[in-house]
């Protein structure tokens, strides 16, 4: 058994979230089958019940599994989940790859990006401009990579913020993880990070200028040229995948 200790239950929690959380993700368990009954994963996980119980709670607010009395803990359809979890993007993210989860992130982005940026133009606030303005500089000035894609992400996170709309920061949570996978996915080539770097420019002078048609088609950019890159991954990938098979 995990040794339990008073400083420890909320990552041991986590822990076994994520393990049961990512096993249903990468499709070990396949929909509408049934979990191992809980004397089974406490065996097999090394923890105590009331741990793999506020698991299994989670889990099903996610809309991952269904209890039922009786029968037991079944995996739900993907069709029923919560595919905007960040917990869900998460684990999707780290399994094997996946063509229509990169799909559905183009589409993703391209429904929402390129109208936040508008009406950001239209609405930011000087302390939200102030925060655009500092994710983008420490963007464009640091030379180490996991900084600058941190500042890439914070900048696309404010301009969502600085919307001013609270349904569309209801999704910021949520859209997180996605432009986090969106941002890691691919890594362009010097010349494609200067363009790249240009078109945030863009974004971002014409937010602060409060020019939000400039902003709109900026963002469009951004975003148009991340997806024709990524597309790219998808289809290489597929004749790797093909040459292996054959």
């Amino acid at each position: 058994m995990i040794d339990i200790t008073q400083n420890r239950p909320k990552r041991l929690h986590a822990h076994i979230v994520d393990e049961l959380g990512a096993r249903i993700v990468r499709g070990d368990y396949a929909p509408e089958s049934l979990l191992p009954i809980e004397e089974a994963l406490v065996s097999e996980l090394g923890v105590s019940r009331t741990v793999v119980r506020e698991a299994i709670k989670v889990l099903a607010q996610k809309n991952l599994i269904r209890v039922r009395t009786r029968i037991g803990t079944s995996v739900c359809p993907q069709a029923e989940w919560n595919h905007l979890d960040p917990d869900i993007l998460r684990w999707r993210f780290a399994s094997e790859f996946d063509p229509q989860l990169v799909r559905d992130v183009i589409d993703l982005r391209r429904i929402i990006e390129p109208a936040a940026a508008e009406i950001a133009a239209q609405r930011a606030s000087k302390a939200a401009l102030k925060t655009i303005t500092g994710a983008f500089r420490e963007m464009t000035e640091t030379a180490d990579l996991d900084t600058h894609i941190n500042a890439d992400l914070r900048f696309h996170l404010a301009i969502l913020d600085a919307s001013g709309n609270e349904l569309l920061r209801g999704l910021r949570h949520s859209i997180e993880g996605a432009l986090r996978f969106a941002i890691q996915f691919t890594t362009p080539s010097k010349e494609q990070g200067r363009t790249s770097q240009d078109w945030h420019a863009q974004v971002h002078d014409a937010i602060v200028a409060k020019k939000p048609v400039e902003a709109r088609a900026a963002m469009s950019l951004i975003v148009e040229s991340w997806a024709a890159e990524s597309l790219q991954i998808v289809a290489l990938n597929a004749k790797r995948r093909k040459k292996v098979s054959t």
